[in-house]
């Protein structure tokens, strides 16, 4: 009896693409399961789009479909369902016919969902192979971290086989690869925060900057290995700047120095009263923390004339809120309070709407299941209860203040030369409509006025 095949099917839509990175996973399957290439059919549709091709002007998937057919294939692996289905109704047919002749399939693509045998949920998923952009993201994703076109460190070298395949391998550029593996052996190194700002800032000078240097730092691909869902994938074809025990041992401290940066830009978000508008492009400028350098805004669109430090930005909004109040007049300012009050207002009688409503259904299920959900049921209407109180205690406390709204302006005079932090930020809130951020001034635009105040 003839010994059933094992094919690896694999398909690119255009001639700019490689089929590299599909039979690397194969590989990968092949050498897991102990099968021998030799053994192995690899059945090839170079630039042939299934989107312009239907199952019938593919000849490497129609050939498969014949051998399955005849009875002669056992095992079929492929990178993803959108290399063989185009639609739903192509995905029922492929899995119609290798369910009728108990084929099995594998496929290898990262965060695919594994072939459902024998279930009319996998005819389901030929529908996501017509998301065709999405895929594509997902395979030159998973290609580039094997085969990027161009890493700094690496000469990138192609080699035409007789079979006219191309074969890339990575040697070392032994200048830029020098400097790449004394960074990770100094920074292996590292205890403190001044000595991470300090090799940061003097590799960033002969590595294109400091944030080039962070990206070199977490990519395993100079260990010559790529990140996958599975773990490490060692990389054959590229040689090695640092050991992967190296690279990991720069993760354990990259990641505790990481983290305090993340804790830094934290803190610094948390000082961050409003956010600037670019007086060239009128788009919302950028929160930028670098290194241990100030914090500060700049223009989305790049224009890099267009930047403000965000302690000068809050000063410069403080010290205008400030004289704005100077000479504050309350009925100028009536309305905006009363209609700002109206709007927290009703969006806290929605929320406690919206309380009791669940209130109500938790009490009818705690009728209805008295001896399954006792105590969880329980404690779900007493936190309930107790969210309703505290709206009703805000509302309280808001319509209090919007009835005496007119008698605020015997205090506010006196008080304006001591205002809290939070005091500041409610009038900078109620004040302010914008801020634009122009290359020698700053425009702020105030609620209360008809026209636009510039301030230089």
């Amino acid at each position: 009896m003839q010994k059933k095949l094992v094919v690896v099917y694999t398909r690119v839509s255009s001639s700019s693409q490689n089929l590299r990175e599909q039979r690397d996973a194969a590989k990968k399957v092949l050498k897991a399961r102990n099968i021998n290439e030799d053994e192995v059919l690899y059945l090839e549709d170079f630039n042939v789009s299934a989107t312009k091709n239907d199952a019938n002007n593919r000849p490497a998937y129609k050939k498969l479909l014949k051998l399955i057919k005849e009875g002669r294939v056992a095992l079929i692996i492929i990178y993803a369902r959108d290399r063989v289905q185009r639609d739903f109704y192509e995905a029922s047919e492929f899995n119609e016919i290798v369910n009728t002749y108990g084929v099995d399939v594998i496929y290898t693509a990262s965060n695919e969902i594994p072939f459902i045998k024998n279930s009319s949920i996998e005819n389901f998923y030929g529908i996501f192979s017509q998301q065709e952009g999405k895929n594509i993201g997902r395979r030159t994703s998973d290609a580039i971290k094997r085969y990027p076109g161009k890493i700094i460190g690496f000469e990138r070298i192609e080699e035409i086989l007789e079979n006219g395949s191309t074969k890339v391998r990575f040697s070392l550029d032994n200048n830029r690869s020098i400097i790449i593996g004394a960074l990770f052996e100094e920074f292996s190194q590292i205890q403190t925060k001044e000595e991470f700002v300090s090799i940061l800032t003097k590799y960033g000078k002969e590595l294109n900057g400091h944030s080039t240097v962070m990206k070199i730092l977490q990519r395993p691909f100079y260990a010559g290995y790529c990140l996958t869902d599975y773990g490490y994938d060692e990389l054959h074809h590229v040689d090695a700047i640092i050991s992967l025990e190296m690279f990991e041992k720069v993760q354990a401290i990259l990641s505790k120095f990481i983290d305090e940066y993340n804790e830094t830009v934290l803190r610094a978000k948390d000082k961050i009263i409003l956010n600037p508008i670019c007086g060239v492009c009128n788009k919302k400028m950028i929160f930028k923390k670098v290194l241990d350098k100030p914090t500060y805004f700049v223009c989305s669109s790049r224009h890099k004339k267009v930047v403000v430090e965000l302690d000068e930005f809050n000063r410069l909004i403080e010290e205008t809120i400030l004289q704005e109040t100077e000479q504050f007049v309350l009925k100028e300012y009536e309305s905006i309070f009363k209609m700002h009050l109206r709007g927290v207002i009703d969006n806290l009688t929605y929320q406690k709407r919206h309380k009791e409503q669940l209130l109500n259904k938790s009490m009818l299920s705690f009728a209805s299941n008295f001896h399954t959900k006792y105590e969880k049921l329980k404690l779900e209407i007493q936190r309930t209860n107790s969210q309703i109180d505290e709206i009703n205690h805000e509302i309280t406390l808001l319509q209090s203040l919007k009835n005496e709204i007119k008698t605020i302006s015997q205090v506010v005079q006196p008080a304006l030369g001591n205002l809290t932090k939070s005091e500041m930020d409610i009038l900078i809130e109620l004040l302010i409509k914008s801020v634009k951020v122009h290359q020698d001034y700053f425009e702020i635009n105030l609620y209360s006025l008809a026209k636009e105040k510039g301030v230089d």
